[in-house]
């Protein structure tokens, strides 16, 4: 059924434009559920703690499978696992527009699962843009890079906002379902036909899915599951044991992953690089944390840059958003037009960017320029208050611009860099470790906030 469509007969830059228009349901996913959750909450019948569980499902899965659906990527394809995560997506969102207002279990757990088919979208995505604009369509690698900055940062303003739309309608939260459910159905169902495998190198050639270090990516899925899960019950109490116990066990099994591969299995590998792969699995295992990553240009400082600047756009958007509804008493639909400048300011920066200048200024100026834009603008942005006429506009609206602006700076150089010095078949592995990081550094920052405020109700 997929070779119905000759392969000469398909475009690429239409399957890329297909591509991005899915990706982009990673993040709407996630921002919906901001101005959705109220309604949800009525609609069931419950308090707010349990209905931000919504949220927090789709969370949990999604930063915990994103290595392992990148490391998967590599090995099968990751044309075939972006279909698989998009029709994981559709399926469950049509779900979740049919569970009866019963209860609100069956809800949370299929947003999980849906998690789990998001966290095959981005790292997929990349290694895609890698694989198809090389060659002669390697002068295509930055615009299409630029292309899926804006699919994935410009639809939180559309999530927001289809979230407060929908539910001020009759329908509800359910109406955002099934928009999800068509959208993704119907871009999965044309990617079926038309999608373009990824040319398999050599490096491609040399992994098999037998030799996945499966025991280290349950390791690795147990610990991020546990340690996002620690951090949003700490958001309630973080004294509580559900909050530090999960935290604890999680931050180790984790690092018990980094140690059972970067200590055990490379140094078993190094000691008996001399022998047959074949005379002991260890010499044949893929590793899902591979040494060629360290050779990356400044993998490790871009790295945790990746994850503070997650951090800090959720502590944003959630202060935003919560000031806007329990301060200012507003409507899901005017919170989300109130807090739409940030994406929309992180969309101007990707339209545009052009890496000339970047170069010509130089990254780490504008690595540094971005930062004080970002620092400058949060505070700035803390200056709003309601007893001020014009204040949105003064505090609100430039800030939030300029912010998304300078967090746009920041991915710009992060995928230029990190995209063009990754080997393309490490493309999804390397994008799901930048992944990972930065969903448990977001989770990081959406606990902060209540943490911080305490209840707004």
């Amino acid at each position: 059924i997929r070779n119905v469509v000759p392969l000469e007969k398909r475009n690429v830059f239409v399957v890329y434009t297909l591509i991005l228009l899915a990706t982009s349901l990673d993040n709407m996913n996630t921002s919906a559920a901001f101005t959705m959750s109220n309604d949800i909450e009525k609609a069931f019948n419950t308090d707010s703690s349990t209905a931000s569980w919504v949220l927090s499902g789709y969370a949990l899965t999604l930063g915990s499978f994103i290595l392992i659906t990148g490391k998967l990527a590599d090995v099968i394809g990751p044309h075939n696992i972006f279909l698989a995560g998009l029709g994981i997506i559709w399926i469950c969102s049509l779900i979740c527009a049919c569970i009866p207002h019963t209860s609100i279990v069956a809800l949370i757990v299929f947003r999980a699962l849906k998690g789990i088919g998001a966290s095959a979208l981005v790292p997929s995505t990349v290694a895609i843009a890698a694989n198809y604009f090389t060659g002669d369509y390697a002068k295509y690698l930055s615009p299409a890079l630029a292309g899926f900055l804006i699919a994935l940062t410009g639809v939180f303003g559309v999530g927001v906002t289809l979230g407060g739309a929908f539910s001020e309608t009759n329908v509800g939260y359910r109406g955002f379902f099934w928009f999800v459910f068509a959208y993704a159905f119907v871009i999965d169902l044309t990617l079926l036909f038309i999608i373009i495998p990824v040319d398999k190198t050599e490096g491609h050639k040399r992994m098999k899915l037998k030799n996945i270090d499966f025991f280290g990516g349950f390791l690795v899925i147990t610990g991020v599951l546990l340690i996002i899960l620690g951090l949003t019950e700490g958001a309630e109490n973080w004294r509580s044991p559900k909050a530090y116990v999960p935290l604890i066990v999680g931050v180790f099994t984790f690092l018990s992953s980094l140690g059972f591969e970067t200590i055990y299995l490379k140094r078993f590998q190094r000691k008996n690089q001399n022998l047959d792969k074949s005379a002991d699995w260890r010499l044949q295992v893929e590793l899902l944390f591979p040494p060629e990553i360290i050779k990356i240009p400044n993998f490790l400082p871009i790295l945790i840059q990746c994850g503070m600047y997650y951090a800090t756009f959720s502590m944003v958007m959630v202060i935003g958003i919560n000031y806007y509804t329990y301060i200012e008493k507003e409507s899901p639909i005017i919170v989300a037009m109130k807090v739409l400048p940030l994406p929309v300011g992180m969309v101007f920066g990707a339209l545009v960017y052009r890496a000339s200048y970047y170069n010509r200024v130089g990254l780490k100026n504008m690595l540094i320029l971005s930062s004080l834009l970002t620092l400058g603008m949060a505070i700035w942005f803390s200056r709003i208050t309601y007893k001020t006429s014009h204040s949105y506009w003064k505090y609100g609206f430039i800030s939030l611009f300029i912010y998304g602006y300078g967090i746009n700076m920041f991915f710009n150089i992060y995928y230029s860099v990190v995209v063009s010095n990754t080997p393309l078949h490490l493309q999804g592995v390397v994008n799901g470790i930048f992944q990972t990081c930065g969903q448990v550094l977001l989770a990081i920052g959406n606990a902060l906030v209540p943490s911080i405020l305490g209840n707004l109700e």
